[in-house]
């Protein structure tokens, strides 16, 4: 793969909505996980827009990660609109759900199949593919351990068929899966060693690096001929391989991404938000909310939050 630049590194403090990476929901306010097991309800769908099938003309990928799959509630899916001279159409639109179409995996409930996307050429065909972040997914017995499956492009547009499914049980992926890491719950993607393939970040905003709990973390899968690969993939927290900042509970680094060459050097930079980082003597507060009504979309993600009565 070459040289790998040193990602750079910027600590937010809220959340970004930066095309073509979003975190749960673009423009959505950061949610705090405050127990194991309560993964944030979208406020709004993740959307990106890139040329599928090479026409000319933009296309528009929309999650719906509540999307009820048969009996499987929540499971998720993402629709997809073509581009034309008329602008996007319904004609020849997709949905895309795990277990169909040649989509890795099967559709369960909670899963919350398109909760972040991210569009790149990974294999520098030509045509753009989709990054489908899956927080919620279960790997055997481990709960919302978190997986991405990638959909490639073609003539025809998006495909399931040849896709891939990557989590940190993957061989090679740096990490362990475990219980709530919610791997997938951001994705970016971005040229990180300028060799012409889009690169795959993934952020693990709930991993537990040095017992830290959801102090967070963030992988990075290198684009290639072969398609996104883990060979020489890298893994990122605070304190460790020059980053700034210490890994400390509940900072969640990771929650959002967003990728772009900040310096012009031809190779594109990464920008990381860890929006629950304590900063000096600010300290973040966890959401009360019986006293602030400003907290009611705070809420599991089995839930139907409604918002309080005024």
């Amino acid at each position: 793969m070459g040289v790998r630049r040193v990602l750079l590194v910027v600590m937010l403090v809220a959340a970004l909505g930066c095309w073509p990476v979003v975190a749960w929901a673009a423009g959505s306010q950061p949610e705090r996980r405050t127990a194991r097991g309560a993964i944030p309800a979208a406020a709004a769908v993740a959307s990106v827009e890139a040329d599928f099938n090479n026409d000319g003309f933009a296309d528009l990928a929309v999650g719906v990660p509540r999307e009820g799959v048969g009996a499987a509630e929540l499971a998720g899916a993402v629709n997809v609109l073509y581009g034309s001279t008329t602008g996007l159409s319904g004609s020849g639109s997709q949905l895309f759900f795990q277990g169909g179409g040649g989509v890795t995996d099967v559709a369960e409930p909670f899963d919350s199949f398109g909760a972040a996307l991210a569009a790149g050429d990974f294999d520098n065909d030509g045509f753009a593919d989709l990054a489908v972040g899956v927080p919620g997914e279960d790997l055997q017995a481990i709960p919302n351990a978190g997986a991405v499956n990638v959909l490639y492009g073609s003539t025809t547009g998006l495909s399931g068929t040849g896709g891939q499914f990557f989590s940190q049980d993957t061989t090679g992926v740096l990490g362990a899966a475990e219980p709530e890491d919610t791997f997938g719950a951001a994705v970016g993607a971005g040229d990180f060693d300028n060799d012409g393939f889009a690169d795959l970040v993934i952020g693990v905003p709930a991993e537990d690096p040095g017992g830290a709990a959801l102090a967070g973390a963030v992988n990075v899968l290198y684009g290639s001929a072969a398609k996104l690969t883990a060979a020489g993939n890298q893994q990122f927290v605070q304190g460790s391989g020059g980053v700034l900042g210490t890994a400390e509970i509940g900072d969640q680094f990771g929650f959002v991404l967003a990728a772009g060459d900040f310096n012009n050097d031809g190779f594109a930079d990464l920008a990381i938000g860890a929006p629950f980082e304590d900063v000096g003597s600010v300290k973040q507060r966890p959401c009360n909310r019986a006293a602030d009504q400003r907290c009611w979309w705070r809420a599991a993600r089995d839930s139907n939050p409604q918002p309080p009565d005024p």
